[in-house]
């Protein structure tokens, strides 16, 4: 059975975006491109959210990122993600001002997906915010996806 990743919209925006020179950039590029190919080996999925997310902005590029989306299956909301969510808030894990951030993160809790790729390092993939979420979830006595970028994730496959 494949392992199943909730594919955050970062990495959408990635893989969509025009060839960077930057060495970083072009570096997260090339690993969410890694990941993109690696779907015989993995079952990525991504939520309303992630969709919503990659139609917004210029038109041109929304276009370029629903390219990827809506090659991808699509988990239906359920309702005790938006809860799980107010949690991650409340209990200070994700700031208020990022609910989309908590939102993406309890879809895949719920799903019990075995990880959430990421290049949002402020509220979701950073050492500090990825251990704020875990505690955050296992006080709840939720599944606790492994959060981490898509490159952690094809390392941890070898």
């Amino acid at each position: 059975m494949n392992l199943r990743v909730y594919v955050e919209t970062s990495v959408i925006s990635y893989l969509a975006a025009r060839p960077s020179t930057d060495a970083v950039n072009m570096t997260r590029q090339f690993q969410s491109l890694r990941l993109w190919q690696a779907q015989d080996s993995l079952d990525l999925l991504v939520s309303p959210l992630v969709v919503q997310e990659c139609l917004a902005g210029d038109a041109t590029a929304a276009n370029v990122r629903m390219g990827f989306c809506s090659s991808l299956p699509q988990l239906p909301m359920l309702d005790s993600a938006l809860p799980l969510a107010r949690e991650l808030v409340d209990s200070q894990a994700i700031p208020a001002s990022s609910f989309v951030d908590a939102v993406h993160i309890a879809v895949a809790s719920v799903y019990e997906l075995d990880f959430i790729a990421s290049w949002n390092f402020k509220h979701i993939a950073g050492a500090i915010p990825r251990q704020k979420v875990e505690a955050c979830l296992r006080r709840l006595k939720v599944h606790v996806p492994a959060i981490a970028t898509p490159e952690e994730i094809l390392e941890s496959m070898l």
